[in-house]
């Protein structure tokens, strides 16, 4: 269904009252230590743009990103904007300083809305803090090449049509590989994910191998961190409504 601007308002409220926000759903099977559980002291932390404007053929819109396949970290996925926060960074301005890098354009913040829940990226090592945040439209996109293969633009609609309820979990909370009925397989289901990666106790490159479950857009699979900032999200759009 469309979604109105005084619901965005309640996103924004929804955000800033302090109370606990629903986990997001679309875990992978291999979640603690990557998605769930403690990050490393050490990790990096980094902050993404969640951000909405609004298209008269489309609605609320959130712009997503598509990873060259030669980058060392994410390749060929589906990402928010976003990077490391710098020193004397809020995690405001990096997210935005990542979204004009990376885009080419300047965001032009009309409401800050808040925070989602973080997220441990383990691949990365990234503790990513999601800003979510309505800017006016950005017009052209000019992308960096080096970061961005392809703009992809996701209605907020089409967001909430992808999300499943889901019909099963595991004890940590993954998804089963399982959707209700009532949910479209061509806009949510699970795919193989192979990562390359190193034993810790030989050293020797191995591939890794894991069921993930996916949103469906165009022609693009979106899992694993991007997923379930996506997922919460929706949950708290339907907890405002």
């Amino acid at each position: 269904m469309p979604v109105s601007r005084t619901e965005i308002d309640r996103i924004r409220s929804r955000l800033r009252d302090g109370t606990p926000l629903p986990q997001p759903r679309l875990v992978p099977e291999l979640s603690y230590g990557r998605h769930r559980g403690p990050a490393r002291p050490q990790s990096r932390i980094a902050a993404v743009a969640v951000t909405l404007y609004h298209c008269p053929t489309q609605g609320w819109v959130i712009p997503l990103t598509l990873r060259p396949m030669n980058l060392q970290h994410h390749a060929g996925q589906i990402c928010l904007p976003g990077g490391r926060v710098e020193a004397g960074e809020t995690m405001f301005e990096a997210a935005f300083r990542e979204f004009r890098e990376e885009l080419g354009v300047d965001a032009k913040v009309t409401t800050f809305c808040g925070q989602l829940s973080t997220q441990y990226v383990y691949a990365s090592d990234n503790l990513v803090h999601p800003v979510v945040a309505v800017i006016e439209h950005p017009g052209t996109w000019n992308p960096d090449p080096v970061e961005v293969a392809q703009v992809i633009s996701l209605p907020l609609s089409r967001l909430e049509a992808m999300v499943p309820e889901l019909s099963s979990k595991n004890a940590m909370g993954s998804f089963s590989g399982k959707v209700s009925k009532s949910v479209d397989a061509k806009c949510c289901g699970s795919q193989v994910i192979k990562q390359r990666g190193v034993m810790a106790d030989t050293g020797e490159v191995d591939q890794l191998r894991f069921r993930a479950p996916a949103l469906r857009h165009q022609d693009h699979q979106i899992w694993g961190a991007t997923a379930l900032i996506l997922d919460q999200l929706v949950r708290v759009l339907h907890d405002v409504r």
